[in-house]
């Protein structure tokens, strides 16, 4: 990003996950594989080719069918209960510098959610964020937008054009931080400069409740 860009930002769009919210989804295929006796490698062959998180993260199944969907695949017979927290072990910390920095950034830019995720994880890590600090994660936000509401999801091209449409925003005016480089590129795409959240943390690239020219 040169210094004109940067000095034209009026909007910075988040990820979630891997950006803001630290996960390891390892930690769910470990569960996976705990309780049905399927070696990893074969539980990620058998999801991937049903493609059952993508239906999902677009709302295109409901939760009581996810979890059908996936005891059938790992066929087990299991309490949702039990498919709920495997699912959610992935859903680590929103750690506070995280929280603050984004309370920072509010005195100086609109500050946005673009989020690949379900109503299961979104009730989750919502729920834990207010037991941590008393009050509601979207409140960080000026805007959110979900993939499981909007029924795309990052890097579909509709869910970019959804979100500038519907918070009437310049992609000129907008940054977008992600930890793929698909979900970048495919923002550039559309006009919109991008961070890849890689090698350092989200707050490497501020500094005062400003982007620092990068």
């Amino acid at each position: 990003m040169n210094e004109r860009q940067s000095s034209e930002i009026r909007n910075i769009i988040f990820d979630l996950g891997g950006v803001l919210l630290n996960i390891n989804p390892l930690l769910s295929l470990n569960e996976f594989e705990k309780i049905s006796g399927i070696a990893k490698e074969e539980l990620k062959n058998r999801l991937a080719n049903e493609h059952l998180f993508e239906k999902f993260d677009t709302g295109s199944i409901s939760p009581a069918q996810f979890r059908s969907e996936l005891c059938r695949i790992m066929d087990i017979n299991a309490p949702d209960s039990v498919v709920d927290d495997a699912w959610n072990m992935l859903l680590l910390d929103f750690p506070l510098s995280r929280v603050q920095l984004l309370q920072q950034l509010r005195n100086n830019y609109r500050i946005f959610l673009l989020s690949n995720t379900n109503i299961i994880h979104f009730e989750s890590y919502t729920r834990t964020f207010y037991e941590k600090y008393n009050f509601k994660m979207t409140d960080l936000f000026d805007e959110i937008f979900l993939s499981y509401k909007i029924g795309v999801h990052k890097p579909d091209a509709g869910i970019y054009s959804y979100m500038l449409e519907h918070a009437n925003l310049k992609p000129s005016e907008c940054l977008f931080a992600d930890d793929l480089l698909p979900n970048i590129e495919a923002a550039e795409l559309q006009g919109i400069a991008g961070i890849h959240i890689n090698s350092h943390d989200l707050i490497h690239y501020f500094k005062n409740g400003k982007l620092i020219e990068i």
